[in-house]
């Protein structure tokens, strides 16, 4: 592929040069017409960098309502590639408007083309409809290929989402007549891509390879900008539906790579898949917790919020992070019977309904049942066999997580390995680095913060009381602290057979640390404990240098940042309490060395 990517930066930096040497010459024409060009040179979904600034510097030099109506629908254009489509609805409508305005059906097409790339998201299918019908209506009279691609690949796309496979099929017939039409080699991959998706759904196999590798040629003659993206996701669609392993494998480490360096989270999100059906449960459960730590309500209601969601359920629903399926429900219900698409339809993700299936069934809920025949009856309409043999498929044992092994340990001069993997980081001598290896070598064993703070370099053994007393907790945070365990309590009492157990066992441990700052915090009768102030700095003082260490630790592991927050507690006494959902050995002294102080323990 690196040919078609050469050729891909080639043609962008070829508009970049004559858009500059427009402005240079102040010829807001030629601006316009070189800043027209620029969103076909962006990959989907990665940054845009300087291109929606070029184009909106054209925009305002514009004068011609024709002009700015066309560069209006391109900044439109390019906002949504760049994965930013709250600012791409506004420039959309302004530019259907104009358009109107301005009763040129070539226009038209263009500025509703831009209104249906602004309207992607899961809650504008209705819009997307509409548009799409439009749209056709006007590329209909059209002679330019371009207009009558982009009709096409919209009427598809809709298609697919709502399953309705007459339109499916008149829409690729469509596209295989316009690439005989117009001899060229962009819609011709545009056609071979969409029947390459069309033959894995139906099991064609065979045909969906020769289909691929077609795809591949056609998008480097073409210089398609998502060549890469179209060919990998189509590969890795093919691998799920044959079974093969070192292909899944492949495939996530390409869409973990790029979804990492793009900031892309549905990339991350189907590479969490891929590493699951690839039986590499860790990863997977990493990927999961780096994307969906906080819930999935942080996922972006764009053009791949149902792809996102989806892969996070499947992950979730194997790994029994009952959690997020409880949200993935919630999530999904409003879009039963749709689809699951990529960007733009390249691959087939089945229907939302049998993710339903699937969080319902890990959660032990009724509606598992139902959801599983509304999936059945979707797949049967479309002949989706692989998708049906694989929902009526028993349910494969839950993987067990490789254990985790994670490097924290001080490495004579260099200072302090940190990490999980192949590729741990070096950082300084932090202080919070001894208190968090002082806890970890002890789970379960509570220290006090004043003994911990004699774990770093620079503190004596023992540490004098000084005369000052003061109260351990005040009054409010006393109450607030009541306040919180009868709400737990009552959260508790209400809790159901349709209660995730994950949100139980929280509820649990919160009340059971919450108790045990109240015990601290008070003696005989519930009168409050007084505390020297050496033992309220301390606990002070290690508590914020635990939690600058884990902020410096997340700039290089999240993953591991966040496995140290959830387990780490620090107080007037701290402890590590390992999570055996994620079993992890620690490597708290250099290879060959004896271990500095205590005994190395891992996760039990």
């Amino acid at each position: 592929m690196e040919p078609a990517v050469e050729r891909v930066a080639a043609v962008r930096a070829a508009l970049l040069e004559a858009y500059y040497e427009a402005r240079d010459a102040g010829d807001a024409d030629l601006m316009a017409a070189a800043a027209l060009k620029l969103p076909s040179s962006q990959r989907f979904g990665t940054h845009p960098g300087q291109v929606p600034a070029l184009i909106h510097e054209a925009y305002a030099a514009a004068v011609a309502p024709a002009s700015r109506c066309r560069l209006a629908a391109a900044l439109a254009r390019a906002w949504v590639y760049g994965g930013d489509a709250q600012r791409a609805v506004t420039f959309a409508r302004e530019a259907v408007a104009m358009a109107d305005g301005v009763g040129d059906s070539e226009i038209i097409a263009d500025a509703l083309d831009a209104a249906l790339v602004a309207h992607w998201g899961p809650d504008d299918f209705a819009e997307r409809l509409a548009l799409s019908a439009r749209l056709a209506e006007v590329a209909a009279h059209l002679t330019d290929p371009t207009r009558r691609l982009t009709a096409h690949l919209w009427r598809l796309t809709t298609a697919w989402e709502c399953l309705d496979m007459i339109s499916v099929q008149r829409q690729l017939r469509a596209l295989d007549m316009l690439a005989e039409e117009s001899g060229s080699p962009r819609d011709a991959f545009f056609a071979a891509s969409r029947r390459a998706m069309h033959a894995l759904v139906t099991g064609d196999v065979e045909a969906a390879d020769q289909l691929i590798a077609l795809t591949g040629d056609l998008g480097a003659q073409a210089a398609e900008p998502d060549l890469d993206a179209v060919v990998h996701s189509l590969a890795a669609a093919r691998a799920h539906h044959v079974g093969d392993i070192e292909a899944l494998r492949s495939e996530a480490v390409a869409f973990a790579a790029f979804g990492a360096a793009e900031g892309v989270p549905s990339v991350s999100a189907e590479a969490a898949a891929l590493w699951l059906a690839a039986d590499e449960p860790d990863r997977a459960l990493r990927l999961l917790q780096q994307l969906a730590g906080t819930g999935l309500d942080t996922v972006a209601r764009d053009v791949d919020f149902l792809l996102t969601v989806t892969s996070l359920v499947e992950v979730a629903a194997a790994l029994h992070v009952d959690d997020i399926l409880a949200d993935g429900v919630r999530l999904l219900e409003p879009f039963a019977g749709r689809a699951v698409l990529n960007a733009g339809a390249v691959t087939f993700h089945g229907v939302v309904d049998d993710y339903l299936h699937r969080a319902e069934q890990t959660l032990g809920r009724p509606a598992a049942t139902r959801w599983r025949h509304s999936a059945q009856s979707c797949y049967e309409r479309i002949g989706a066999s692989w998708w049906q043999e694989r929902l009526l498929a028993p349910p494969v044992p839950t993987p067990s997580p490789r254990p985790l092994t994670v490097r924290l340990y001080r490495d004579g001069s260099l200072g302090w390995v940190v990490g999980s993997g192949g590729a741990p980081v070096l950082l300084p001598d932090l202080k919070g680095l001894y208190y968090l290896r002082e806890l970890l070598r002890r789970p379960g064993v509570e220290m006090s913060a004043l003994d911990l703070s004699a774990a770093a370099p620079g503190h004596a053994g023992t540490v004098v009381a000084d005369s000052g007393t003061g109260e351990v907790i005040d009054k409010q945070a006393l109450a607030a602290y009541h306040r919180r365990l009868r709400e737990i309590d009552i959260e508790l009492d209400e809790a159901g057979p349709w209660t995730a157990q994950p949100a139980i066992d929280r509820l649990r441990l919160e009340r059971d640390a919450v108790l045990a700052e109240v015990r601290t915090a008070t003696g005989l009768g519930g009168r409050r404990r007084h505390f020297s102030s050496t033992n309220e700095r301390a606990r002070v003082a290690v508590r914020k240098v635990i939690a600058s260490t884990l902020d410096r630790i997340q700039r290089h592991d999240t993953a591991l940042s966040r496995l140290l927050r959830d387990t780490v507690h620090t107080g007037a006494s701290c402890r590590y309490d390992p999570d055996p959902a994620r079993p992890v050995t620690w490597l708290l002294d250099p290879p060959g060395a004896e271990p500095e102080t205590g005994a190395q323990t891992g996760s039990p």
